[in-house]
């Protein structure tokens, strides 16, 4: 339970009326899991989530914009910059529980997603409102990953070096999106994992090791980099490996140059494609021969180049089969 003067203080916010109620007993952010006595971040600057969280009882309301009161009984806090008031929320929270923040680099970050870590050490979301509420709901002493240069590093974290790449002892390479390894005696078999990111994982298990952090190494098939989307000559979506054609995401411009490169010493040079324009891959792609082609972006971004499998079954005497 907080005190309302606490939260104006913390806030860096200004309360707008003289409440009756002194105190709350949760923070939320989803109008819909109000509660009576609970705490309510307008997140999304909506009056329609607003008049459901007051309707639901809620005791407090912190925004950025405020049209009215509609319930003088409740605080009302409003804030110059929500996300700022947050992160101020977040740090206070995690200097109560003794939270310690670890830092580390993008893929390192993307990789360890793929990792089953015990149950002590978390993965802090990069969005303001999810990472307040991580912090909000996790037990005293919880390590906390965290993306270098991300908003949570203001929260005093514990900084370490961390090398961008080691390499393996050895590496087999089962075509370009599966390997297997062993680094350290580990042998780690047959993952959904191109040894190109296999020093960057080996960094990371460095890194868990140095801090005594426990793991698993499991699939990698949710993995966001250098996602291979199997398609037909048609650019229809397959399942994985059941076709020779692959389109390869990658939203990261960095390593979409290194990838190229990767691409390049494996591959026939003659069928293998690479865009960082999207109207320029959707125009061309079907319209040539490839084997590979790398395309910067989401998934999401080529939804109308990469179609959805035809699931229309043609009737066994149709009309062109007579």
């Amino acid at each position: 339970m907080d005190k309302i003067d606490s939260i104006v203080r913390i806030s860096g916010g200004v309360l707008q009326n003289f409440p009756s109620v002194k105190s709350v007993e949760h923070i939320r952010i989803s109008a819909t899991k109000v509660k009576r006595g609970d705490f309510f971040i307008d997140i999304n600057s909506s009056s329609e989530e607003i008049e459901t969280a007051v309707k639901s009882g809620a005791y407090c309301i912190l925004t950025e914009s405020l049209s009215k009161i509609t319930d003088e009984e409740i605080a009302w806090i409003v804030v110059d910059n929500l996300e700022k008031s947050m992160v101020k929320l977040a740090r206070f929270y995690a200097v109560c529980k003794n939270f310690r923040f670890i830092p580390l680099l993008n893929i390192q970050y993307a990789l360890a997603k793929s990792l089953h870590i015990e149950q002590r050490v978390k993965l802090l979301s990069n969005s303001p409102a999810e990472a307040l509420m991580q912090i909000v709901k996790s037990e005293d002493k919880t390590l906390f990953f965290v993306v270098q240069n991300s908003f949570i590093e203001k929260i005093e974290p514990t900084i370490k070096e961390l090398a961008l790449k080691i390499e393996p002892e050895q590496v087999f390479e089962n075509g370009i999106f599966c390997s297997s390894f062993i680094y350290k005696g580990r042998y780690i078999k047959e993952s959904r994992l191109s040894s190109f990111f296999v020093p960057y994982l080996c960094s990371l298990m460095e890194y868990l090791d140095d801090l005594k952090i426990e793991f698993r190494v499991e699939s990698f098939s949710g993995f966001e980099h250098f996602s291979p989307q199997f398609v037909t000559s048609k650019l229809e979506k397959s399942d994985f490996g059941k076709t020779r054609k692959a389109i390869i995401l990658e939203s990261d411009f960095e390593l979409f140059e290194e990838e190229l490169v990767y691409l390049k010493k494996r591959v026939d040079r003659k069928l293998l494609f690479s865009f960082t324009c999207r109207n320029e891959a959707i125009e061309q792609l079907p319209k040539i021969e490839f084997r590979y082609a790398l395309l910067l972006g989401s998934i999401d971004e080529f939804s109308e180049l990469i179609k959805d499998k035809n699931t229309v079954q043609m009737e066994l005497f149709s009309d062109s089969y007579r």
